[in-house]
């Protein structure tokens, strides 16, 4: 086991979750807007549902999706899209009901709960994943097992690790934004609410095309 090739792998992990990350989707929206609703506490949990949900999307697609129809990805994008379609709808009731969850309410530990619950469905439904990890993610994985599974855990861990913290730092920031004048969290949620709906019109066109 060469320690460079370790570090190399980290290394490279930690490369393609800022490629992961920067090519925005519905997950981080849904972050920002849980953010401006229910400040950090609420939100940070949040972004760590990818280790929950990415699990069986790492194994489908190392060992069973590719041999799937390409149908299968059209059906995924399908109810990915109306789920996101479904969450920017309940925002959008609490935008026009004017209300906002404080950090500190007594119900705030059920609200993380259902954040978190909703963050891993969301991930476990877009395409998005499943697209990065077959064409991606799981090649350079499977390279890196077939080396030592050593060099497979720090690719995971360069990933992930380096995945979970910007989503961290995101909220962070977010939060931060919470102090602004209410009407411009009020805009900034409205605003996150639009791209959740356009990114839910995608994923369904995307999946009927399909």
């Amino acid at each position: 086991m060469d320690s460079t090739s370790i570090v190399a792998y980290l290394l490279q992990g930690a490369g393609l979750a800022l490629a992961a990350f920067g090519a925005w989707g519905p997950f981080q929206t849904f972050l920002v807007s849980e953010t401006l609703i229910g400040g950090f506490r609420r939100s940070a949990p949040i972004a760590f549902a990818p280790l929950i949900s990415d699990v069986p999307i790492v194994l489908l697609m190392l060992f069973v999706l590719k041999q799937l129809p390409p149908i299968a990805i059209g059906l995924l994008s399908l109810a990915g899209g109306v789920f996101v379609l479904y969450l920017a709808l309940s925002l959008m009731r609490q935008w026009r009901a004017n209300t906002s969850i404080e950090v500190d309410t007594p119900d705030n530990r059920s609200s993380i709960w259902a954040s978190l619950r909703k963050g891993v469905i969301m991930n476990f439904l877009g395409p998005g994943p499943y697209l990065f990890w077959a064409l991606v993610n799981g090649p350079i994985l499977i390279s890196a097992l077939n080396r030592s599974v050593w060099y497979g855990l720090a690719f995971l861990l360069g990933f992930y690790g380096f995945f979970i913290g910007l989503l961290v730092i995101l909220a962070a920031i977010f939060h931060q934004a919470r102090r602004l004048d209410q009407r411009i969290v009020r805009g900034l949620l409205l605003v996150s609410i639009v791209i959740l709906i356009i990114f839910g019109g995608l994923l369904i066109r995307s999946g009927l095309a399909g």
